[in-house]
């Protein structure tokens, strides 16, 4: 598959099961769909969010404040740097302000052309794109 660029069709198999997330119960919209994959599957992700993340890291593209999805740090990271720059302004009389966003339901609308054209911009080309690419939508960029 790594060699090849193509992700074979019968690994895109799962039956899809909806996961209840929050809400009125009989609205649609309130149910994440989840597709197990199969174990081969599984392995097979690890491997390449390998190769992904240590492109990432090693051409320096992952900001240093980047806290989700990353061994290395976590929200307690992400709230020290937080909490320390407001009082770090507060104690130099700065004024403090802060907007926060609830990105809820966030992922239930990736748009998977735009997920691709950022792998571009972050170097990621040739087999290990197409692979992505055939894994996403089956299509191959030749």
């Amino acid at each position: 598959m790594l060699a090849r660029g193509i992700y074979p069709e019968r690994l895109k198999f799962s039956l899809v099961k909806p996961i209840y997330k929050s809400g009125d119960k009989s609205s649609p919209s309130n149910y994440r769909p989840i597709f197990p994959l199969p174990a081969f599957s599984k392995i097979f992700e690890k491997v390449t969010h390998k190769i992904l993340f240590d492109h990432l890291k090693n051409n320096v593209t992952l900001n240093e404040h980047q806290y989700g999805f990353r061994n290395e740090v976590s929200t307690e990271n992400a709230s020290y740097t937080l909490l320390n720059e407001i009082l770090t302004a507060l104690n130099n009389k700065q004024l403090v302000g802060g907007i926060f966003c609830d990105l809820h339901k966030a992922f239930d609308c990736i748009n998977h052309a735009l997920l691709l054209e950022k792998m571009k911009f972050y170097g990621v080309s040739g087999k290990f794109y197409n692979l992505v690419k055939s894994y996403i939508d089956g299509n191959i960029k030749k």
